[in-house]
């Protein structure tokens, strides 16, 4: 069996996730091929998958989609399995025109979008429908694709993985990564980790913070990933009206795989304050770290 695996970012919670499900896939007698982004951050990595750099930021769509085409027509896989799609506004039309050739897998990390954005939510929609299979983490995932696919639409629930693959002997000393990464060495550190969008509630954990120092006079957040909606000026403003600036580290910019495990040893505790969520693979990695965790009952969580 040989399966193309798509994944065009190169970087991030989805690209850590292929890059577990390749290796795992590769375990068994599957022969496995990922298709990523040129600028893979995990190439680094020992793997017994292939890796073949299919996507390029830099590259308009249709040079993309010639790319991708003729590079699985050259490797004829049995199957394909889509962990990101190509362009939220245009994959529609794609997956109807691969699928005649090839049958796909489509795993939806999430249900609904984090923005709304209507073109992009038909998009992955009708994506899903054409697929000959969809995967899900969570029961409530698969109820509500279900009930927008149909009740005889093939779903399968497979639970998210674990990220131990973050983890390192040299990364277990608490003192020695903050001092590593310039943290306050003797404060109780709240840890909002992974890419900053609205959902995510960080505004909230600012906004409490105050309470929180009350009881806790040594506390002090670590706010670090990269900003994907709203502005920076916005969160060091809601900082300051919080009267929090001296207790708050914001990092408003992606964490190299290398820099991952720190962050989380370092932490005395990781806060998701999620306002809606499937899963994350955020508080995964906080899991397979041992990292503690406080999060709000929505979604996986």
């Amino acid at each position: 069996m040989k399966v193309a695996m798509i994944e065009t970012g190169g970087w991030g919670g989805i690209a850590h996730y292929a890059w577990n499900l390749c290796r795992a896939l590769s375990e068994t007698e599957a022969e496995v091929i990922l298709m990523t982004n040129a600028q893979y951050e995990l190439d680094h990595l020992p793997r017994k998958f292939t890796i073949e750099p299919c996507f390029d930021g830099n590259a308009g769509y249709l040079q993309t989609v010639r790319t991708l085409v003729r590079r699985l027509s050259s490797l004829r896989p049995n199957i394909v399995h889509v962990q990101s799609l190509v362009s939220s506004r245009f994959d529609a039309f794609l997956w109807a025109l691969l699928r005649r050739k090839i049958p796909y897998v489509y795993t939806v990390h999430n249900v609904r979008g984090h923005e709304e954005n209507s073109w992009a939510s038909w998009t992955s929609w009708r994506c899903l429908r054409m697929a000959d299979a969809v995967i899900t983490h969570t029961p409530e995932a698969v109820e509500e694709v279900r009930q927008r696919l149909g009740p005889d639409a093939r779903v399968k629930l497979i639970h998210h993985g674990d990220y131990a693959f973050f983890g390192s002997d040299v990364l277990k000393d608490r003192l020695a990564c903050r001092r590593l990464l310039g943290l306050p060495v003797d404060a109780r550190l709240l840890l909002a980790f992974g890419a900053i969008r609205p959902y995510k509630g960080i505004r909230g954990v600012i906004g409490a913070l105050p309470r929180i120092i009350e009881r806790h006079a040594d506390a002090h957040l670590v706010i670090v990933g990269p900003l994907l909606a709203g502005t920076e000026g916005e969160y060091r403003e809601a900082i300051a009206d919080a009267g929090v600036r001296d207790v708050v580290t914001f990092r408003p910019g992606y964490v190299p795989h290398d820099q991952v495990a720190a962050y989380f040893a370092a932490a005395d505790v990781a806060v998701y304050n999620y306002s809606e969520v499937t899963d994350s693979g955020a508080l995964r990695i906080a899991c397979s770290q041992g990292t503690p965790v406080v999060a709000t009952a929505v979604g996986g969580f």
